[in-house]
């Protein structure tokens, strides 16, 4: 769960850890339905995975086999890994690195494309500090830091920048630091 840039693993991970989501918390499928029901977090889902022989393993859509823990794992990385090779081609093209497929979109308040600043590489990801979501749709919109002590210093930022005007120099200063 480290969401740099450059990381080629992370993709990988967010997409398997959804197929060990879906496969794990199958029985609160509505019968016939596509649509998934509220489900609990990733971090019930890292504490489910000590029990390799949980019931919450077996997909009782498939009668008679029961699953556990490391085929489900299994066949969450394999078809991840299936579906990322047929959308972004090999793991050495370069592609599956983070910041290429999870981009922030800071949009302009009437969501004018010429005036704002899309596929932004970020780091971070769910449950992370630096929370975002692969396709943009948000993210934090304002960062801080604070080093606490005798004397307290902090730095903070937003994005876009110090000016609404789009002929500004002001317009984008700060979504660097951001």
């Amino acid at each position: 769960r480290r969401y740099t840039i450059g990381n080629t693993g992370a993709l990988l991970f967010e997409t398997a850890l959804s197929g060990v989501a879906r496969r794990t918390w199958d029985e609160l499928l509505p019968p016939g339905d596509s649509v998934r029901a509220a489900t609990p977090s990733s971090g019930v889902l890292f504490a489910l995975m000590a029990d390799s022989a949980s019931v919450w393993w077996d997909d009782r859509r498939t009668g008679d086999v029961v699953e556990d823990r490391d085929m489900i794992l299994a066949a969450a990385l394999a078809s991840a890994y299936e579906t990322l090779a047929r959308q972004h081609g090999a793991p050495s093209s370069g592609k599956w690195a983070w910041g290429t497929s999870a981009t922030a979109q800071v949009n302009h308040l009437l969501g004018l494309a010429g005036f704002s600043a899309r596929d932004i590489p970020v780091q971070g990801g769910r449950g992370t500090l630096n929370p975002s979501v692969q396709n943009g749709a948000y993210g934090s919109s304002w960062r801080m830091v604070v080093e606490l002590g005798p004397t307290v210093r902090a730095l903070g930022t937003y994005p876009g920048g110090q000016s609404g005007n789009p002929a500004s120099s002001r317009y984008a200063d700060r979504l660097r630091f951001w």
